[in-house]
């Protein structure tokens, strides 16, 4: 895993995600010295598993939408 400031990653974006896709590495991202975001390279499958956790998340949202906290209040 790498760090790099934001101003770093700004300047160098193109090659900041040619090594992560290159070399499989993780770069954590920091705005005064404090993480802030993270580069990694994703496949095709990352991305549908993450669609479906939205999707998933959305559905259950609308689910409980107007119901009453009363059960949890309870337990």
């Amino acid at each position: 895993m790498r760090f790099a400031s934001v101003a770093e990653v700004k300047n160098h974006l193109s090659q900041y995600l040619a090594e992560a896709g290159r070399k499989r590495q993780s770069i954590v991202v920091t705005n005064h010295g404090r993480p802030c975001a993270l580069i990694q390279t994703l496949a095709e499958t990352d991305l549908e598993e993450l669609e479906w956790s939205e999707l998933a998340r959305a559905r259950l949202a609308r689910a409980w939408e107007g119901e009453s906290d009363a059960l949890y209040d309870y337990l």
